[in-house]
């Protein structure tokens, strides 16, 4: 059986995974919905996908299984309800929304409605991070001691304005620097405390980073950049007591494992990425998670916690203090 996807957004995100989707054996883009017929066109036609009317005409049409949700954050919560209201299963671009509040009521409508929600924290399905993660896992790296992640673009009010808007996008926090505390998340679990700076320079550079403190240990610096004026890159530095992972988007070989020096351990070892796009992996996973009624990867709850632990960033650098997390 062929799932049946709609699109709503036609920026960088709509394209990416309209145009990831339409390789994905078992499901095709039936339509293609934007704030303008003219915006979606170009996504449309390269897909073969119709143009809905509007994004609520898209959540209700009968050729439509999975609505995927890639518009401005502030906008999240409308679509993913109205898609849930129709029945419609969901992926939803990170982060899930712009408060807690709405992000709690699309994941009641989507659990009272029976459909999949999933969220689109991309990063889990990148091979640098899934490596670390499963070195974490298996004790090859032993105990974890410290992680520095930093992520960076330019700074992208300049291409679209509702970034500029923090009561729209909520800032490099949630937008950016989100990939990495759900990392964090992920690699580690919930931290105990938290705090964090932020600061901005017009134009719409903007800058934060972020302590996540741990019962024990780690100790974890995220670093989030929207002041990259040569674009995007993503690094990071995990530590253990046995080793060393090192990830650099701008070097030759972006992943590097080090190891202490012995007679028959090397020094280092390169090793390659995956050829295929991570939202192309990610896409194909929900789509077969989906067919078998698996749960996805990330699914609204996690996409919930990431969201709230962001948040709590944005709460410590507004008022320079620690904050004390306790995820529910």
């Amino acid at each position: 059986m062929t799932l049946r996807i709609g699109v709503i957004g036609a920026g960088f995100a709509g394209a990416m995974h309209a145009h990831s989707a339409h390789g994905i054996t078992g499901a095709r883009v039936t339509a293609v919905a934007a704030a303008t017929h003219e915006e979606a066109a170009p996504v449309a036609n390269d897909v073969g996908a119709r143009i809905a009317d509007d994004a609520l005409a898209l959540c209700a049409a009968p050729d439509v299984d999975l609505v995927v949700v890639a518009t401005p954050t502030h906008l999240h919560a409308e679509h993913v309800l109205a898609a849930a209201k129709a029945g419609k299963h969901v992926f939803c671009e990170k982060p899930l929304a712009r408060t807690l509040e709405q992000a709690e009521a699309m994941v009641r409508a989507c659990e009272a409605a029976g459909v999949a929600l999933a969220v689109g924290h991309v990063v889990r399905y990148f091979p640098e991070y899934q490596t670390a993660k499963r070195m974490l896992d298996d004790g090859t790296l032993g105990r974890p001691a410290m992680a520095t992640l930093t992520r960076g673009n330019f700074a992208v009010g300049s291409a679209r304005g509702w970034y500029l808007d923090p009561a729209k996008s909520g800032g490099v926090v949630l937008d950016l620097m989100l990939h990495d505390l759900d990392t964090a998340r992920w690699w580690f679990g919930e931290p105990v405390r938290i705090y964090a700076k932020r600061a901005s320079a017009g134009a719409g550079l903007e800058y934060a980073i972020a302590t996540l403190r741990y019962e024990d240990r780690p100790i974890v610096h995220i670093e989030g950049s929207w002041a990259e004026h040569a674009g995007f890159r993503t690094g990071f530095e995990l530590r253990g007591e046995d080793g060393m992972l090192v990830h650099d988007s701008r070097a030759a070989s972006p992943l590097v494992v080090q190891t202490p020096g012995g007679g028959a351990a090397p020094a280092m070892m390169a090793t390659p990425t995956l050829a295929e796009s991570p939202y192309a992996r990610q896409l194909r996973d929900v789509i077969a998670r989906i067919a078998r009624g698996a749960p996805p990867l990330v699914d609204g709850r996690e996409g919930l916690r990431s969201l709230a632990l962001g948040l709590a960033v944005m709460e410590s650098a507004s008022s320079g203090k620690v904050i004390a997390w306790r995820p529910e």
